[in-house]
């Protein structure tokens, strides 16, 4: 039978399809346990995860009309292929662009939805609140183990566990075993870890723009590291094929968290050495009195001249001005202002802020930002904040300075550790009246405005077609404040609470105004907007050492020094999530293939039997690669037992401390079992056609090919979730 060339060009797209899909499939690795969903696979003490049925997918386009018109229409695949082709006309085939749609993906660290409803009311976060109400949500993402920032964000960019994607944790075993020791750690931050193509490497490789802002495991190639010896042929393939990808001028990728010039830092008085304000130029320009007063002082960024002086319409000192020299046209000034009090809505954030000072630092260039908190009109006191100074990395150097030129310097976080340390003043927490509160606030508010520049430049200057993106305040500040709302908490205090939890509510609105700011980009591009984290919270005020645990048992030798003897030493807790055999195949290591179970064993029944002053044991639960595959767990750079603690209890992987448990400083943290409801994090779309639902409960796997999906991008190769994308659409 002869076709006419619309019918011919059906049939071939049609074979070239289910050939695709044949290879894609032969080299993807499928998750064992389902294929995009979850196990209901019990296991003691473990939470029951209710599986989801897989959802009918068509094996010809992955075009958003079509998959919307199957849902609809529940036509087979080769009729609606046909049906489509017919009306559309082969002849005439739309453009990648009309085939597929926009979307941003972003990851709010540590989004909790339980715990948002618990603490926060929609009036503070009326944005978030919209999407678990108003978006089409799953009723929680399931992080792999340990459930840390590093490894659940590989897994967002690639579909796999920390098993498959190599980076386990924020300190993991460094790679190959035949040329490091079991104690050797580098950052799983680091994209030297990756072994697995993320996001922005497959959209590359199918000439696919894409844009990836301040994500892990970025901006370089992959290391894609052997387990023992060199790299294989076929890993130096998958390096330079991703080297490819990262060259494109339509793929943006960047990441400021890898290299920090200098770090948050307060000026007082006592910091600064004086210096002559003869030597600045156009001091004329400003008010006669007082008499300007010049200092200088430096930091790794550089050497700076500083000129205090007053300003028109107010009395005595009332300003400063930066530069690299006593040039005042060459300054930043910032003015004293009083702490700011009006909401956020309706003005520009971080106000009180001058603007940006430029850098030149080896291989780039930094930022200063100045806040001038206080300054006595005689000139007797002054306090200066200044922000983090971070030197941008991209994938190419046009975008790193096309982006800094745009943004005028990005921030990594808020001053929560100079709040942590009382140096913005006493906290709420020591009795403070609230003034450190507002200045962290506005160091957030900065934050929040650097963040939103670079989300807003890379959306609308490049328009890819996903652009995934990050904020790191929600964390950051629920580590500090979400233990005090806990009352399980030995030292609960009501008031306390009440105080911490207003505060805690205006940082949450700015994380709030955040994902407000993304949604409005991509509906005015009429883009989706998928909404995911990394982890949940959990409160703690005790110490869980396994390491003095594995000593008591003979496990762990130290040397006369404390440090980890390895000629001695079989099993030890490289952090504070997983202990390692120290397997021959680690330098040094010594214990031979056949006794590593009997080791594994025994570091078990060592934890296993730790327990707090009333005879309570402290380890709930113990996981191996072997028992439990489903959380990811183990791998090249993983551990080979892992565990749960009872509520109260943090691990650290310290050597120090007499006892195996012991108090801790309150904390709230992560990198508990994920199957546990408090690590839950989220997933949700709004905008474009989806609609008000649910799902039930995912892995975090299927971000990935979700997004990919949504987007006309292939799922990325080593992704082990599938695309939930058509019960996300409504369907079955």
């Amino acid at each position: 039978m002869v076709l006419g060339p619309g019918r011919e060009c059906v049939r071939e797209s049609l074979r070239d399809r289910s050939d695709n899909a044949a290879r894609s499939g032969a080299r993807a690795r499928v998750d064992p346990i389902t294929m995009w969903g979850l196990s209901a696979r019990r296991s003691p003490g473990r939470t029951v995860v209710p599986s989801v049925r897989r959802p009918f997918t068509l094996p010809t386009t992955g075009t958003l009309e079509i998959r919307m018109l199957q849902r609809h229409l529940r036509l087979p695949a080769v009729v609606l292929g046909l049906t489509l082709a017919v009306l559309a006309g082969c002849e005439a085939p739309s453009t990648p662009a009309e085939q597929t749609s926009r979307a941003i993906l972003v990851s709010i660290d540590a989004l909790s939805e339980s715990i948002l409803r618990e603490t926060l009311t929609p009036a503070e976060a009326p944005e978030l609140f919209g999407v678990f109400d108003r978006g089409m949500c799953a009723d929680y993402a399931m992080v792999g183990m340990p459930s840390v920032t590093p490894s659940s964000h590989a897994t967002l960019w690639t579909g796999a566990f920390g098993d498959v994607t190599g980076a386990t944790a924020g300190g993991q075993h460094r790679l190959p075993r035949s040329e490091h020791r079991v104690t050797e750690t580098i950052s799983g931050f680091d994209y030297a870890v990756l072994s697995a193509d993320p996001l922005w490497v497959t959209a590359g490789l199918a000439g696919i723009p894409v844009a990836a802002h301040h994500v892990t495991q970025a901006p370089g190639v992959p290391g894609f590291p052997s387990v023992d010896g060199p790299r294989t042929s076929e890993l130096e393939e998958r390096r330079e094929l991703a080297r490819q990808a990262l060259e494109r001028a339509d793929v943006n990728v960047l990441n400021g968290y890898n290299r920090t010039v200098v770090g948050h830092g307060l000026l007082r008085l006592s910091d600064l050495d004086p210096a002559d304000a003869a030597d600045w130029t156009d001091l004329d320009v400003l008010p006669a009195d007082p008499a300007p007063r010049a200092y200088r002082w430096t930091n790794a960024a550089g050497a700076f001249d500083l000129l205090m002086h007053g300003a028109e319409g107010e009395e005595g000192y009332a300003a400063i001005s930066v530069g690299l020299g006593p040039d005042l046209s060459r300054a930043v000034t910032a003015r004293r202002a009083p702490l700011e009090s009006e909401p956020l809505d309706g003005r520009e954030p971080a106000r009180h802020f001058s603007e940006p000072l430029e850098l030149p630092v080896e291989g780039g260039r930094t930022y200063l930002h100045l806040r001038l908190f206080d300054l006595a009109p005689d000139g007797s006191e002054l306090l200066i904040y200044h922000p983090s100074m971070h030197l941008m990395e991209g994938n190419r150097p046009d975008l790193e300075e096309a982006y800094d030129a745009a943004v005028g310097g990005w921030i990594g976080n808020s001053a929560f550790a100079l709040y942590r340390s009382g140096g913005l003043g006493p906290t709420l927490m020591a009795g403070g009246d609230g003034t450190a509160e507002s200045r962290y606030l506005e160091t957030a508010e900065l934050l929040l405005r650097q963040f939103m520049r670079g989300s807003e430049w890379l959306w609308t200057h490049f328009e890819p077609r996903l652009q995934m993106d990050y904020f790191p305040l929600s964390d950051a500040i629920d580590h500090e404040l979400l233990g005090y709302l806990d009352p399980e908490y030995p030292g609960y205090d009501a008031g306390i609470a009440e105080q911490v939890r207003e505060f805690r509510a205006r940082v949450w609105r700015l994380v709030d105004r955040r994902l407000g700011h993304l949604i409005e980009l991509a509906e005015a591009s009429k883009a989706a907007v998928f909404v995911t984290g990394d982890h949940g919270m959990r409160s703690s005020w005790r110490f869980f050492r396994p390491n003095r645990a594995l000593i008591d048992a003979g496990l762990l030798v130290l040397d006369e020094a404390g440090q980890i003897d390895l000629s001695r030493t079989r099993a030890l807790a490289p952090n504070g999530y997983w202990i390692s055999v120290n397997r021959e195949a680690w330098v040094d290591g010594i214990v031979p293939p056949d006794e590593e179970a009997s080791v594994i064993a025994l570091a078990r029944e060592a934890i296993e039997g730790v327990v707090d002053e009333d005879g309570r044991p402290v380890v709930t639960r113990t996981f191996t690669p072997s028992e439990e595959p489903e959380l990811g767990i183990g791998g090249p750079a993983g551990g080979d037992l892992y565990w749960g603690t009872a509520p109260g209890y943090r691990t650290t992987g310290s050597l120090g401390g007499d006892a195996a448990v012991s108090d801790a400083p309150l904390w709230a943290g992560h990198g508990f079992p994920p199957d546990e409801p408090d690590m839950y994090t989220a997933f949700c779309a709004v905008g474009g056609p989806f609609e008000a639902g649910r799902i039930d409960g995912v892995r975090a796997t299927v971000v990935a090919p979700t997004v990919a999906d949504y987007t006309g991008i292939p799922t990325p190769r080593d992704a082990t979730g599938r695309s939930v994308l058509e019960a996300m659409l409504g369907g079955s």
